[in-house]
Parts: C-alpha cells; sequence; structure tokens
C-alpha cells in the first residue's frame, strides 16, 4: 500500500507539474495502472553490445593499435578480386544460392587507391631516395609485403605515419613500439624514431642502430611523450646509405586493464558503463563475408598480431583483426560479460555475392565452430584450448552462446543450420544455439533452436507503432528470441533525439515481453567520426568518445 501511495503522488505531481487537466477538463488521455497485475521478469541477460568492425569501430577505435597499415598489406588486392580507381570488385565467377546469378558488374566496394596507404616518404637530404612496397623477403606469410627504402647516395629521408587521422599523443605516457627491419649488410646509417605534432614540435626523438648483420630483426622498446597533440604522428628517419627493408610497425599506448595487444581505454570503459550481459562478435555481415574468400576465420585472428593476416573487411577498408577471437574473450572476462561467437553457416552475405559451400564441403565450417567453442571452453588437454593456454589463458573462457550465420534466410541456410545444430547439440549441451531467422514461417523449417535473431531497422513512426510488436507472437517452451540488431536510422540523420526515444518505447515493448524476448544489442555500436556511414550509437575520435543520445537511452535501460 505504501508502494500504492508512492505511485499515485509520484504521478499526480507529474500531471501537475506537466499542465495537467483541471477536475471541470475533458482529459486529452488516461493512463490506467493495474498495480496487482505483474508483468514478466526482465531477466539479467536483457542488454549485451555487439561489436562489428564496421566504420572503423575496431582499427582506429577500440583497438587500441596507434599505426594504421602496419604490415603495409593495406593495398594488397584480394585473390581473386580486382581494382579499378577507388573501387574494389568481387570475383565475377561466384553464384548467388538463392538466385543462381554472378554478381552485378556494377557491384563494387571502396577502396583506397593511394599506393602506400597512411605512409608518407620524404627526402630531406641527398637526392634520388625511394620507397616502394616489396615482396622480395617477406617477414612472415602472414605479412608477405614490406617498404624498401634505398638511399643510393649518402643522405636523410623520413618516413611518416598518419595514424588513424591523427594520433593522440599525451605528455609523459609511454608508447610501446615493435618495429621489424631486414638489413643484410646492405644499409649503412641509421634511424631516429619520433613522435611529431602537428606543427613540427618533437615529442619524443629516440635514436636507433640498425643491426647491420641479421636479416628480419625486431626492435621493442617505449617511446615517451615531452609533450601532446591529438594530431600527432609517427615518423622513421634514415639516414646514411643502402637499402633496408621495413615491416610490422606498430604502437601502442597504455590499454584497458594493460592487456597486450589491448584496448583503447576510454572506449572500453564507455562499453563496460553500459554493464553489459554479454558481448557478441565479430558481426555482422562481416561474419559472412563479400563473398566466402573474405570471411572472418577465427583462427586467423589469434596468436601474435604480427602473424594475423588480416581481411579485406566487407564494409570497404583492410581490417587487421587485432581485436580478434581472444581479445574478445579477454574483454568479456574483464567486463563480467558473456560471450556469443557468430559462426559462418556456409553462405555469403546474401545482400552481396551470396554464394555458399558445396553440401559436401559444410563440415569443415560446422568443425571450425566447433574448434571455436573448444579453443574458448576446452580444458586444456584438447587441441585448440591447448592455443589458448598457449596464448596466455590457461583457464576456459566464458562463452554462452553461439550464433551459426547472419541474416541468412533460405531453404539451404535451414538445412545448414540443422547439421549444425545437430552436431553442435551432440557436443555442447549447455550452449545456447541462436539461429539467424527472424520471426518468420521459416522457424518452422528447422529442427530446433534456443533463440532467434530477428533485426530492425526503420523509421522512428515504426519504431512508436510497433511497440506491441512481440504482442503478437506465440510463445514456445523452450524457444526465446535475442533481438540481435535494431537501431532507428532511417529519417534521422545521423541519429537524432526522436530516433532515441522512439528506440527507447520499442525497447519497452520489448521488456513487456520479456518473458520472450530476453536479449537484445543496439547496431552498430560504433563509428570513427573519420569514416561515417549511417547511424551509429558512439561516436569516436583521436581523444575523445561521445555516446549519442541513443547511448544514455541504452545506458538507462
Amino acid at each position: 500500500h505504501t508502494t500504492m501511495k508512492q505511485l499515485l503522488t509520484s504521478l499526480t505531481a507529474l500531471l501537475l507539474v506537466s499542465g495537467g487537466c483541471t477536475p471541470e477538463e475533458e482529459p486529452e488521455a488516461t493512463i490506467r495502472i493495474d498495480l496487482a497485475r505483474r508483468g514478466a521478469d526482465i531477466p539479467t541477460s536483457m542488454y549485451g553490445i555487439f561489436f562489428e568492425e564496421i566504420n572503423h569501430a575496431g582499427d582506429g577505435g577500440l583497438y587500441a593499435e596507434l599505426i594504421q597499415n602496419r604490415g603495409f598489406e593495406d593495398s594488397s588486392v584480394p585473390e581473386g578480386y580486382t581494382v579499378k580507381g577507388d573501387r574494389i570488385f568481387p570475383p565475377a565467377d561466384r553464384t548467388n544460392h538463392l538466385t543462381g546469378a554472378r554478381p552485378h558488374p556494377d557491384l563494387s566496394f571502396r577502396w583506397n587507391p593511394d599506393p602506400i596507404p597512411a605512409w608518407r616518404f620524404e627526402q630531406l637530404e641527398g637526392s634520388g631516395a625511394s620507397a616502394e612496397l616489396t615482396r622480395e623477403y617477406p617477414l612472415n606469410e602472414a605479412s608477405p609485403t614490406a617498404l624498401k627504402v634505398t638511399l643510393p647516395e649518402k643522405g636523410r629521408i623520413a618516413l611518416s605515419n598518419c595514424g588513424f587521422w591523427g594520433m593522440n599523443i599525451e605528455k609523459g605516457k609511454g608508447y610501446y613500439l615493435r618495429m621489424n627491419t631486414s638489413n643484410g649488410n646492405r644499409f649503412e646509417g641509421r634511424a631516429i624514431l619520433k613522435l611529431v605534432a602537428e606543427d613540427g614540435t618533437e615529442l619524443c626523438n629516440r635514436p636507433l642502430a640498425i643491426d647491420p648483420d641479421r636479416t628480419w630483426c625486431e626492435y621493442t622498446g617505449q617511446l615517451t611523450a615531452t609533450g601532446s597533440d591529438p594530431h600527432a604522428r609517427f615518423v622513421i628517419e634514415l639516414e646514411g646509405t643502402g637499402t633496408l627493408l621495413l615491416d610490422y610497425v606498430s604502437l601502442f599506448p597504455e590499454t584497458f586493464r594493460n592487456r597486450i595487444n589491448g584496448l583503447r581505454n576510454d572506449i572500453a570503459q564507455t562499453l563496460e558503463a553500459l554493464h553489459p550481459a554479454f558481448v557478441r562478435w565479430p558481426g555482422g555481415c562481416i561474419v559472412e563475408g563479400i563473398d566466402l574468400s573474405n570471411r572472418i576465420e577465427w583462427k586467423k585472428t589469434i596468436g601474435d598480431p604480427k602473424n594475423r593476416p588480416g581481411i579485406y573487411d566487407t564494409w570497404g577498408y583492410r581490417a587487421t583483426m587485432g581485436f580478434g577471437y581472444h581479445e574478445f574473450l579477454q574483454f568479456c572476462e574483464d567486463i563480467g560479460a558473456a560471450g556469443m561467437f557468430v559462426c559462418n553457416a556456409g553462405i555469403g552475405c546474401q545482400g552481396r555475392v551470396g554464394d555458399a559451400c558445396r553440401e559436401e564441403d559444410l563440415d569443415a565450417f560446422i568443425q571450425d565452430a566447433l574448434d571455436a567453442i573448444d579453443y574458448a571452453l576446452g580444458d586444456g588437454t584438447t587441441e585448440w584450448s591447448r592455443k589458448r593456454v598457449e596464448n596466455g589463458h590457461p583457464e576456459p573462457f566464458t562463452l554462452d552462446y553461439i550464433e551459426v550465420g547472419n541474416e541468412n534466410h533460405s531453404a539451404m541456410y535451414a538445412k545448414y543450420y540443422n547439421r549444425f545444430y545437430k552436431r553442435i547439440r551432440e557436443a555442447y549441451p549447455d550452449i545456447t544455439i541462436i539461429t539467424c531467422l527472424p520471426m518468420s514461417e521459416q522457424l518452422g523449417w528447422i529442427d530446433g533452436y534456443d533463440m532467434n535473431d530477428p533485426h530492425f531497422y526503420n523509421f522512428p513512426s515504426w519504431f512508436y507503432s510497433n511497440t506491441d510488436y512481440f504482442d503478437r507472437f506465440p510463445r514456445e517452451e523452450g524457444h526465446k528470441t535475442y533481438v540481435g540488431e535494431y537501431a532507428c536510422n532511417m529519417g534521422v540523420g545521423a541519429g537524432n533525439m526522436e530516433g532515441a526515444l522512439s528506440e527507447g518505447a520499442f525497447i519497452m515493448g520489448m521488456e513487456r515481453n520479456s518473458d520472450l524476448v530476453t536479449m537484445c544489442s543496439y547496431a552498430p555500436l560504433m563509428e570513427n567520426t573519420k569514416c561515417r556511414m549511417g547511424v551509429n550509437l558512439i561516436l569516436v575520435r583521436n581523444d575523445d568518445v561521445i555516446g549519442r543520445s541513443s547511448y544514455w537511452v541504452e545506458r538507462m535501460f
């Protein structure tokens, strides 16, 4: 009764403050609250975050690496792809599994036409020096391209890297460097490593003697800044004569929880402040790839980042995959969130090339998913859990969910999904298996699922009009719904208060139906403001991270 009195007093006060009706006036609307009727309990699993490498959310965002194009692979064209100017075209011989058609001739994606993206070469003294990419002496299989610098006569040159639209360098802070050179007695001289402000002021100056004898040699150390600038750059000055190869040049600030190969502190803390119940990784359309050849392959995202090949990203740039499978699991552990891994279902993105593997080749995709679970949950005696131990985490991680595919809606997907479901359920009876099918009759095509995953992107009016969307669906025992992606991204520019409020209304509809909808996550999670596309929850700059109005709605819930 005390609670009822408090609520009625609060409502009365609210009506009076907002100019509520007087006894003589006819009310425009009436709110009736039945305090005796209890709704569904909102589960602790309800709100999570969905990470995808889109809009430089990882490289240039959450992943703390400061050097862009650190392995000199950003201009490497994926096998079968064709580059024309600032566009890249997928292989023309693939077939869409739905239509049987080849890719449309106009289907293309962004491409950086710079010969050596993010790096600038300048001759300071002497003449005739040059810098070019070479595959003559590969550092390793993952990084076959190196930068070949030649000084035919004694001189001095500068190689500068702009980072991701500048580097946020802060006075007194240390920056961890890894740099590889190959000499072979061909270069005689020295190097100076610098951090330089936008106006040319030196923030760090550290001489480095080049090893004259060895082929590939790695240099590591700390660069300490004597000043600050959010738009600084990293510079390698070479003075002498001869030829030197450079590869895998990496620079890291202090990271979240001081993790090696870790995450940017301010962004990770902004995500942690949401108290997410789970984190979904790696996507999104990036899971499927433009075609299957450039899908995410988690096994190529673990171990020493120097040995990760990266990929040309589905969203139009090359990604290092430095924020890989291991780092995702570690981040979940660090913030107390459950992990959700999304595996490829043997199908490329249906909105792009849409190819699919042959049915007889599907077992390899299924085994890959099982290996991912083993890496996270195995006891350290199995093949892939041993690799987790080797990578520095002896105890199992937490991985509660696996989603099979992303936005794959077809009879072929249903057939392939059923094979995944059977094998995963047999091997891991306690893991939650999610189908990417929406709320549709196609759910009747599959043999079983724990959760399904519909996605919603629309105008504010749609979200307001569909607060009762989940009221309409029957409840089936044991089956729940995970709204894996939703955002008001139409008619709101890059996002505004109206969109955020409509999302809040839709979220209230999900909460009211939380006997059915037990998980949800906004998408996309974030963008670097220099790589804007669509509506994102969080905006990132070199020296700042900003939650939009939608972020604060999410955080409130």
